[in-house]
């Protein structure tokens, strides 16, 4: 009977069944109970005991992390990657137009980084990517003297990013390297920094916003970033030429495959501005995502106006600000906070709130919710969990002068 209970609950927790079923009465009665203890136990937080919380926090991460390599299906995204690069090859259609039912979403260039991966069997071995990438995070940390196993309990359990680049099988690995080559040049005030930071951005065009929010808040150096900025822009540029129209026309609005204009507000989606667009009946046009983009940044600069906050922590926030307002998040998106863990205080790693926040609560949320019928808007935790850390890191930040 034990053994039932727990094997029902690891394929549960790998799958997330519980999101794909509609909220009921048992559901909501846990849901509002274990808010609750996550409640009395953050007003408590001083009274946990720091040892205690790294062992629920290992346990929590890798029930919900690991297991999904135990149940299929998982690595759906490097399947779609991998048939849409050799449907184009075969057809000689561009990977853009093909009537497959998704859609590729990365700048041509990736086509050919993609097209190569597969050949070495990147739909069965996309994991070792992410776990390659994960031991060099290690090293690095280790080499800057940072705490390693504090580094590779938020690798494995923060915001569940590497949970959900498991399942999906989504290639995050040059945005993690570059990402992190941006961080480590930007700890050392080297404009070069900018150039990493292009790059991590222009595999999602929406993290590009990043360089002029940068320039605003960061002045020295200006003309060297700036030369950096577009050197580094029209060689992309170049590269991606010949089908750089077509890729920017697929990300407009159409009648098929997947898109920002149709796709629905869930766990597989936690955006908010997709949340928005459906709660208020909105069009989804791109008339709302200006209006979006636009009432986005003017609440980040008010929220950063006037704070003394560390360089390091600014970094910290305008990034992460950046992947909380994406109108396309999906939750592997959350793994991009951990290059960041380079620019963060241990002190403040090692701080209760910071680690129920990032690790606990989002792992217990998933595992209790994916074992009942909560329905998928109750995913939205994600995206709550990870705007409630950046505001405590603020705080923490600000109190450092206290």
């Amino acid at each position: 009977m034990i053994r039932e209970f727990v094997s029902n609950l690891f394929f549960n927790t790998a799958l997330g069944n519980g999101f794909y079923y509609n909220l009921n009465q048992v559901g909501l009665i846990y849901l509002g109970l274990i808010s609750f203890i996550a409640f009395v136990l953050y007003r408590l937080n001083e009274k946990i005991h720091l040892r205690i919380l790294y062992l629920f926090c290992f346990l929590l991460s890798s029930i919900a992390t690991f297991n999904v390599l135990r149940y299929l299906p998982y690595g759906g995204d490097a399947a779609i990657y991998c048939e849409l690069t050799t449907i184009s090859k075969n057809s000689g259609i561009s990977i853009y137009n093909t009537s497959f039912k998704y859609t590729f979403n990365y700048p041509p260039i990736f086509e050919n980084i993609l097209s190569y991966l597969c050949t070495l069997n990147y739909e069965e071995n996309y994991y070792f990517y992410s776990i390659g990438f994960g031991i060099f995070l290690a090293i690095l940390s280790k080499k800057q003297g940072k705490n390693v196993f504090l580094f590779s309990l938020y690798f494995l359990g923060s915001f569940l990013g590497l949970r959900w680049s498991l399942k999906t099988g989504n290639f995050v690995f040059l945005e993690l390297i570059f990402l992190t080559l941006f961080v480590v040049n930007y700890k050392k005030n080297n404009p070069i920094s900018y150039l990493f930071l292009i790059l991590f951005g222009f595999q999602r065009l929406w993290y590009l916003l990043l360089v002029p929010v940068f320039l605003f808040f960061d002045h020295d150096k200006s003309l060297k970033k700036f030369q950096l900025i577009f050197i580094s822009s029209f060689f992309l540029i170049l590269l991606n030429f010949n089908n750089l129209l077509v890729y920017l026309t697929s990300l407009l609005p159409s009648d098929e495959g997947y898109s920002i204009f149709k796709e629905p507000p869930g766990h597989n989606t936690p955006s908010i501005y997709i949340g928005l667009v459906k709660g208020l009946y909105l069009s989804p046009s791109l008339v709302t995502l200006f209006v979006y983009l636009l009432v986005s940044f003017i609440f980040l600069f008010l929220f950063m106006r006037n704070k003394s906050l560390s360089k390091e922590v600014v970094a910290v926030v305008l990034i992460c600000s950046l992947i909380l307002l994406n109108p396309y998040l999906k939750p592997y998106h959350f793994i991009f906070f951990t290059p960041l863990l380079l620019l963060i205080k241990d002190s403040y790693l090692t701080n209760t709130k910071s680690m129920l926040l990032s690790i606990a609560y989002p792992s217990f949320f998933w595992i209790v919710a994916s074992n009942l019928s909560v329905g998928t808007l109750t995913g939205y935790f994600q995206t709550v969990f990870f705007g409630l850390f950046v505001f405590n890191l603020v705080q923490l930040d600000l109190n450092r002068n206290d």
